[in-house]
């Protein structure tokens, strides 16, 4: 009985062990962090987090953060990435 039980320890052990390493999505290479921030012209795309600003609701059609390995153009959302009418005020 003692070697079964042990051997029913070891079998969860290396199951548990082979479950534990999950892989995660590749990352993207050059993948940069972009934050939206208001202007008086719509929002402006820019690399450092704003200082002294949170990410409020806004009539604008945008998102406060993406993550992306192309530069997006200012006033657009770039292509998969939903806008939740929101950017850094």
């Amino acid at each position: 009985m003692k070697k079964l039980k042990m051997a029913f320890m070891a079998v969860s052990a290396l199951t548990s062990v082979g479950s534990a390493f999950a892989f995660s999505p590749a990352a993207k290479p050059n993948a940069q962090t972009y934050y939206a921030v208001r202007t008086a012209a719509g929002f402006n795309w820019q690399t450092a987090k704003p200082v002294n600003k949170s990410c409020s609701d806004t009539q604008i059609t945008a998102i406060c953060t993406i993550v992306t390995s192309t530069p997006p153009a200012n006033n657009l959302v770039p292509a998969g990435h939903t806008g939740d009418m929101t950017v850094y005020e």
